[in-house]
């Protein structure tokens, strides 16, 4: 097997850090970038990346953020030209407009806590800039959603990569949990699903997934059911080759609604869900039992995946289950 080379960079850089591969020729196209560990790793061409890359970085905000504030934070999330930082980041007396320019921003803002309600609301708050609008590109795939309205989980992009590059080209799919279209987007632009049906309540998240669905190019592709998904998929029975359940931290309550949407023949249900780390492989087993049960055939857990921590020993799990 030849040998091929990746460079490694954060979650969060990845996106930037591949247009700039790209741009610069160093790009490796046959292969796909993939998680390492908490990194991403992006496929070049050349092993000695890592000596010519230093070069193009126009800056480390790091070392800018030193000279301009005492005590800078050591964490941020950009999206766009937005600059998130974390909650409880202490702003008093910063420069504003230097910071934004150090990170390469036209906004900042401090996150919040996400509203637990039904909707989950963001409650982020801007500190420079009075629109919270945002284009967000990410494998591929532009989101536009306003990040003072409506969440964006950074964390999840593994999840929404590997949904897209499912092959559903003959597939027609009920996103239950749709929001902003985290994997009702990636499923039409990357996977060229066949038609999805976008199961949402939060009218702001159905602002940002119309925006998205004609920022790429799919609008025709899918269907929005505005509404609780308890009603919504219950009028869905039966057309589905694949159900996505992607709400944390349990989506329990649609379990049985989700088997129902599923074509006579079967299909694949994808199940997020919080559990210790401890009871993983209890649960899915337990899962599966379940939903072999209520649905009278034969359940088979495919795939596990493990997104990420959501707090200590708690992760954030994707369970695949097939019914045939």
């Amino acid at each position: 097997m030849p040998t091929s080379f990746a460079f490694l960079c954060t979650r969060i850089g990845a996106t930037d850090d591949y247009e700039r591969l790209k741009k610069i020729g160093l790009l490796n196209t046959d292969l796909q970038p993939m998680p390492y560990g908490e990194m991403i790793a992006i496929p070049i061409t050349e092993g000695e990346l890592k000596l010519e890359f230093q070069p193009v970085e126009k800056h480390n905000p790091h070392s800018l953020l030193n000279e301009i504030i005492v005590n800078p934070p050591k964490k941020w999330e950009k999206l766009g030209d937005l600059v998130i930082f974390q909650e409880g980041t202490d702003t008093t007396d910063w420069p504003l407009h230097e910071i934004a320019d150090a990170l390469g921003a036209k906004r900042l803002a401090i996150q919040a806590e996400i509203d637990p309600g039904i909707k989950r609301q963001s409650q982020m708050k801007l500190i420079l800039g009075s629109d919270g609008w945002v284009s967000h590109k990410e494998n591929f795939v532009e989101y536009e959603f306003d990040a003072t309205a409506v969440m964006f989980s950074s964390g999840n992009v593994t999840e929404r990569r590997r949904m897209g590059q499912i092959n559903s080209s003959k597939e027609t799919i009920v996103d239950a949990y749709c929001g902003i279209g985290y994997y009702t987007l990636p499923f039409l632009v990357t996977g060229g699903a066949k038609h999805v049906h976008a199961c949402e309540i939060n009218p702001d998240s159905i602002s940002a997934l119309e925006k998205g669905l004609a920022k790429n190019n799919v609008t025709e592709k899918c269907t929005i059911h505005q509404g609780d998904n308890r009603i919504s998929m219950n009028k869905l029975r039966g057309i589905a080759d694949r159900v996505i359940l992607g709400l944390i931290p349990s989506s329990m309550k649609t379990w049985g609604l989700a088997i129902n949407c599923l074509k006579p023949s079967g299909g694949m249900i994808h199940v997020h869900m919080n559990v210790h780390e401890n009871e993983i492989e209890d649960w899915v087993k337990k899962t599966t039992e379940w939903f072999t049960t209520v649905s009278g055939k034969a359940a088979t857990a495919t795939h596990l995946e493990k997104v990420k921590w959501y707090c200590p020993h708690i992760r954030h799990v994707v369970l695949d289950i097939e019914i045939s």
